[in-house]
């Protein structure tokens, strides 16, 4: 008979310890997840001992959602903080700057958040003001050509970081909306009507739609009670868009770019662990093999986690003009990765400095918000339980992982390229005659 408990009970014992422990003895990569009901947003605290704590607010709405209303995210947020009774922004601002805090905003392709970085002493009531300002808006219309024009100052409406989602959502999906030429512009606001903007932030920016993550020192039993009074709105899901693989197409595109890609699924800290070292030894191998070819690159091996699409990626620029087959050299990776064909000490090496990674950056408040961030949607990608996983991964578990994965008719192939424009029309001149 076994005297080791049950999962649950220890998970329900260190989740007890948690909420009991003041924040400067929460365990590393501990995570207290709370959400009253599908109504109120989803809470996820990571007490961390540190200088500066975070906030962020994220809404499962971006500038795909607008539906070519291009634009109304962005003004949404501008809103909140422009056209909204709660707080004026003038008074918010001078709280920040009083403070030493900071306020940013981000609008992707299907999320829009709001961070706020603090001094501890300072975090608790500016989260407490910046959440009733966004959780529950009373927005002033009569403030509406001011947030438009607001704006439209704005000097990046659309997170420039998504690019990769966007290079693989335009090529992948049928959906058109990903294949507006104007997706998160905000140069045409000043023809939307008030009321599309009262109806967006009620619809998309609605505590339902919510996800609040808090990092740092702060009151967690403050956050809670804060939370629960906020409700309302129907949660949006975007489902994982099912694709047609293998796919391999030559797609126009702004930039030059090769793209491998497998699709993967993060359903457990061994998934995360595995995909985690997995991206980490492919860069090191294409570091390897292009320095090697004499060829100067900037490239990327990552795990690409979106709300549409979860993939595997390898990245490379396209031209270039050694007349080297660059897909072929990542093929030839791939597989050699697949068959667990590794040079020695290179599985243990990334696997501890993986582990050391992540652990260095548990300490960050800002790093561990931005795993939460993707963590919502995949709850195995980041807690208590990947640093056993990491310890507990072998080569032979990876191989078994990277073969399920990174197969050939699971593959995508993209070679991004730059449209050449038309060749242009010569016009012949009769011959200018001799002068005699």
């Amino acid at each position: 008979m076994s005297l080791t408990p049950p999962a649950f009970v220890l998970r329900a014992t260190r989740l007890l310890l948690l909420l009991l422990a003041p924040a400067a003895f929460a365990a590393p990569f501990e995570v207290e997840t709370f959400r009253p009901s599908p109504q109120h947003p989803l809470l996820l605290l990571a007490p961390r001992e540190a200088n500066r704590s975070t906030l962020t607010i994220v809404f499962d709405a971006g500038a795909i959602e607008e539906n070519f209303e291009n634009g109304l995210t962005r003004m949404s947020q501008h809103a909140l903080l422009h056209a909204n009774a709660r707080a004026t922004y003038e008074k918010l601002a001078l709280a920040f700057y009083k403070s030493a805090a900071t306020l940013e905003l981000r609008t992707g392709l299907h999320e829009s958040r709001f961070t706020l970085t603090a001094p501890p002493s300072q975090f608790d009531a500016l989260a407490r003001t910046l959440l009733t300002s966004v959780l529950s808006p009373k927005l002033d219309l009569k403030r509406f050509k001011a947030t438009v024009e607001r704006t439209q100052r704005d000097p990046q409406p659309v997170d420039q970081d998504n690019w990769v989602e966007m290079l693989l959502a335009r090529a992948l999906l049928e959906d058109q909306r990903y294949r507006d030429e104007n997706l998160g512009s905000v140069e045409k606001l000043e023809e939307m009507e008030p009321q599309k903007l009262r109806q967006y932030v009620t619809t998309w920016l609605a505590p339902s739609n919510a996800t609040i993550i808090a990092t740092g020192h702060f009151d967690a039993k403050a956050l809670r009670t804060l939370v629960a009074g906020f409700k309302g709105g129907t949660p949006h899901k975007l489902e994982q868009a099912k694709l047609s693989l293998p796919f391999k197409r030559d797609v126009p595109s702004d930039r030059e770019v090769q793209v491998f890609a497998y699709p993967v699924r993060i359903e457990t800290a061994r998934h995360a662990a595995a995909a985690r070292v997995l991206a980490s030894l492919m860069e090191e191998r294409l570091y390897n093999r292009f320095r090697n070819a004499g060829v100067g690159y900037g490239f990327a091996s990552e795990i690409v986690l979106t709300p549409a699409i979860d993939v595997f990626a390898l990245i490379l620029p396209a031209s270039e003009r050694s007349g080297l087959d660059l897909a072929r050299f990542l093929r030839e990776e791939v597989q050699a990765v697949r068959e667990g064909k590794l040079e020695p000490g290179s599985f243990e090496r990334h696997r501890q400095g993986m582990l050391r990674r992540l652990q260095l950056a548990d300490t960050d408040p800002a790093l561990v918000a931005e795993q939460l961030r993707l963590t919502r949607h995949r709850p195995a990608w980041y807690g208590a339980d990947l640093p056993a996983a990491l310890e507990a991964l072998t080569p032979e578990s990876l191989g078994e992982l990277a073969s399920s994965w990174l197969r050939n008719e699971s593959s995508i192939q993209i070679h991004f390229t730059i449209p050449r424009p038309p060749p242009r029309e010569t016009i012949e001149l009769d011959p200018v005659p001799e002068n005699r």
